[in-house]
């Protein structure tokens, strides 16, 4: 493809705005005491592998219509591995972001975000040696677990401030 370091970045760059303008709406409904920039982080981390699997998915769509315009598409294991290989790691990630949501929210999602950080690690490392844009979803797996984890205490105090500061229904 043409302008890839142009599409990459670019491609960051969409998913810094994103991370921000989520993340905000996350902080601004919250009901945790989670601080901004861990929020944004994981946010960050979570649409910049969202949006590479979209656009990979995208890409891979692109160049085979062009062939099938072109007369010489011929339908192969390539093509459907690429293909569900896209659909299955966005799914991933829009699960990893709902894990984000919630944790943001107060819930116990930690080890649901955990186990599909670790499952996308797992499925995205052997990717590396054939292509190295394939440690993408490693890093940025990573960065959640590891902001995640530097913000347990901050989830801890959120349910107690939440407890404390509930309304007491009178009967």
């Amino acid at each position: 493809m043409e302008n890839t370091a142009l599409i990459d970045s670019g491609l960051v760059v969409l998913a810094i705005l994103g991370g921000w303008f989520f993340s905000d709406f996350l902080y601004r409904t919250r009901e945790t005491a989670l601080k901004r920039l861990p929020l944004l982080l994981m946010s960050f981390a979570g649409l910049w592998c969202l949006v590479n699997w979209i656009t990979h998915t995208i890409a891979v769509l692109v160049v085979n219509i062009k062939a099938m315009l072109a007369g010489t598409f011929v339908y192969s294991y390539h093509f459907y591995s690429l293909l569900l290989m896209g659909v299955g790691f966005i799914l991933l990630s829009l699960f990893q972001l709902s894990q984000i949501r919630l944790l943001s929210r107060g819930e116990n999602a930690y080890k649901a975000l955990r186990q599909v950080s670790w499952l996308i690690i797992a499925l995205s490392l052997p990717i590396f040696p054939i292509n190295p844009i394939g440690l993408l979803p490693v890093i940025s797996s990573v960065l959640i677990l590891v902001t995640a984890a530097a913000t347990r205490k901050q989830w801890t105090v959120a349910k107690q401030e939440i407890e404390i500061t509930e309304p007491i229904a009178l009967a």
